[in-house]
């Protein structure tokens, strides 16, 4: 059944490969595909190669960084076999704007359609990531991501990681994806080792049918250590997202005031979220950026995450590169790789611990 690419996006197929997922899916119209950056945990490569075989035209391919730095020739990789461009978020063709935030995406999504490859892991805001977030917000406009993550749209009612119904960044998401001519997704779900590919709505929907989240305790912990996977592991920013993920949860495991562990190399520190970094330097203390004006820039909204966080929480790093970039920020930070005795999380993007008695 060969897909007409103008009507041909109302489904979700799995499969255990990229090619298993597309069959005999073809488009027709010129394509462009997003793909993701360094800090998934996926090596696009297969799935591009799938992709490229069922296009009639050679597809354009765009890095969805986000607000995120541009990779390096080396981790760029085999993609430098062809010719990519990495996302620019400062030149970019305006589309629909969605409940005040301005719509802007990637030139190439406006002169074709678009098609994402990524990952559906755990994601703070949107619930999960994957579907239409490849190209909406790695490929988005510096002022549509900003607008999208003001501090009063991610600490809305409903906002939730792990949930997608009912979520109303997702639906924000799901809204600037459609403006932007985002149409399919081709999408590995690291939980279920299966590819989803189809319409990105319809694939998140069927993940999230599929995926258990949460892994239930029956005592809360004092201390909980969670071992953040290397794609996630080079920056606080990225590596933050671990403790965040859990102490915004339904039902935290950890008690209230108990220790947050994260091991995380951090080498390249606090990361290059400049946002995210002035904010931690410029704060007074953790509840001064819950107060007054939100902090503004790129990942600023991470900030905000930590200071929830402290609220009921302490958090502590192990195992990272340079612990006085850290503990200078008022952050405890070692060396030291997690002690042993404490209770561990090997995949914290995948599943969080909630404790059955909250």
């Amino acid at each position: 059944m060969a897909s007409d690419s103008r009507v041909r996006n109302s489904f979700a197929r799995i499969g255990t490969t990229p090619d298993e997922a597309l069959a005999d899916w073809f488009v027709e119209d010129p394509l462009t595909i997003a793909v993701p950056d360094h800090t998934r945990p996926l090596n696009p490569i297969a799935a591009l190669e799938a992709v490229r075989v069922r296009s009639a035209h050679e597809p354009r391919i765009v890095v969805g960084l986000g607000l995120h730095r541009k990779m390096s020739q080396k981790e760029l990789g085999g993609l430098r076999k062809w010719n990519i461009r990495q996302h620019d978020p400062d030149w970019v063709a305006h589309t629909d704007n969605v409940d005040g935030i301005v719509g802007a995406v990637a030139p190439e999504f406006v002169e074709s359609l678009g098609l994402s490859i990524g990952v559906a892991e755990l994601h703070q805001y949107a619930g999960l990531s994957g579907g239409h977030k490849g190209i909406s917000v790695g490929c988005g406009g510096r002022e549509t991501i900003a607008g999208l993550h003001h501090t009063d749209r991610i600490l809305k009612e409903g906002v939730c990681v792990g949930q997608i119904q009912g979520n109303p960044f997702r639906g924000l998401i799901d809204a600037l994806g459609r403006a932007a001519n985002s149409k399919w997704a081709l999408v590995w779900a690291p939980a279920l080792k299966l590819w989803f590919f189809g319409g990105p709505e319809l694939v998140l929907q069927a993940i999230s049918e599929r995926i258990n989240p949460w892994v239930w305790l029956d005592h809360p912990c004092s201390r909980i250590g969670l071992i953040v996977p290397s794609a996630k592991a080079k920056s606080l920013y990225q590596a933050s997202r671990a403790a965040t993920y859990l102490s915004s949860s339904p039902y935290p495991v950890v008690s209230e005031g108990g220790t947050i562990c994260l091991e995380a190399s951090c080498e390249e520190g606090l990361g290059s979220e400049q946002g995210f970094v002035q904010a931690l330097r410029d704060k007074e203390s953790w509840m001064a950026l819950l107060k007054g004006k939100p902090p503004k820039g790129a990942g600023a909204q991470r900030a905000v995450m930590l200071a929830l966080l402290y609220e009921r929480y302490n958090l502590v790093l192990y195992g990272v590169s340079s612990p006085q970039i850290f503990t200078e920020l008022g952050i405890e930070a070692y060396r030291e790789t997690l002690p042993q005795g404490i209770y561990r999380v090997n995949d914290p993007f995948n599943q969080i611990p909630q404790w059955r008695g909250a």
